[in-house]
């Protein structure tokens, strides 16, 4: 399932570098976002609401999308 396999990136996130308190601490407020969206797809899945489920998932992924095009954070998984 689509929300699953956004977890699991969202687990196997990592910041990129330490080297800046603001930088890892802007990147734990953005991953934080993540997790809320991918919780409320789930919401909205177990309550018939594909359309908005598939809304708060895209947005998840944008937002990991975004950490990775600025460099603030990779996928720590090898799939």
């Amino acid at each position: 399932m689509y929300v699953e396999k956004c977890k699991v990136a969202l687990e196997n996130f990592i910041p990129v570098s330490e080297d800046s308190v603001v930088k890892a601490k802007n990147t734990k407020r953005v991953s934080d976002s993540i997790d809320r969206y991918l919780k409320d797809a789930r919401y909205y899945l177990e309550n018939k609401k594909p359309t908005t489920a598939l809304a708060s998932i895209a947005y998840a992924e944008g937002l990991m999308d975004a950490l990775t095009f600025l460099e603030l954070a990779k996928s720590n998984s090898s799939k």
